[in-house]
């Protein structure tokens, strides 16, 4: 059913059928997008490695991803819970992606620092097509990010975990397209994936 049939006359010009209400048509679906609303509740970062073979993670990491997230814990995982990417002991996080930036494969402390320039607000870096993808591995810094200080040490908040982290999957539950398209650009892109407790190697 098209709304403009049955539209008042005088409200023709001013409704818009949902047949053309689509990601591509919303104005904040665009290349760079604005601060979303979760920023200032940001509590972690994610150092992810973009593998060579997308989604292999034994291939060779080509450059990383830093992403600024609000995250929090969904569960512990169990013996009986356990499977690829997702140990015994491990606690499972979901979120949003406030902010992310793209760097070398090997960036050094400089993903902690409080003046990393970041590239763009709410879903991952994509360069030439290409994007850090799931499954990836990389670290995560869960803390207070206003303790952070220019050299980016992980040292500054003692309360902070510092260690593993493995991304299963990204932009749940809709993905980039259709309703995606509308809810991304709002509150960020969806990330979900596992804390590994005192393991940094």
């Amino acid at each position: 059913m098209d709304l403009e049939v049955f539209a008042p006359v005088g409200a023709l010009s001013k409704v818009v059928s949902p047949r053309r209400f689509n990601s591509g048509g919303h104005q904040r679906n665009a290349v760079l997008w604005g601060p979303t609303p979760l920023q200032s509740f940001a509590n972690a970062r994610l150092l992810l490695g973009e593998n060579a073979i997308p989604g292999d993670t034994t291939s060779a990491v080509v450059a990383s991803h830093v992403l600024e997230c609000f995250l929090e814990r969904s569960r512990y995982i169990t013996a009986r819970d356990n499977g690829p990417g997702v140990d015994t002991g491990d606690f499972t996080f979901q979120g949003m992606i406030c902010r992310a930036t793209r760097l070398p494969p090997n960036p050094g402390a400089i993903w902690l620092s409080r003046e990393l320039q970041w590239s763009q607000n709410g879903r991952r870096v994509s360069t030439a097509g290409r994007t850090v993808v799931a499954p990836c591995e990389g670290a995560i810094w869960l803390g207070d990010l206003t303790l952070l200080n220019a050299a980016g040490d992980a040292g500054v908040d003692p309360y902070a975990q510092y260690t593993l982290f493995t991304v299963l999957e990204f932009g749940a539950s809709y993905g980039s397209g259709g309703i995606g398209g509308l809810v991304q650009p709002l509150i960020g892109e969806r990330v979900f994936g596992t804390l590994k407790p005192n393991r940094l190697e």
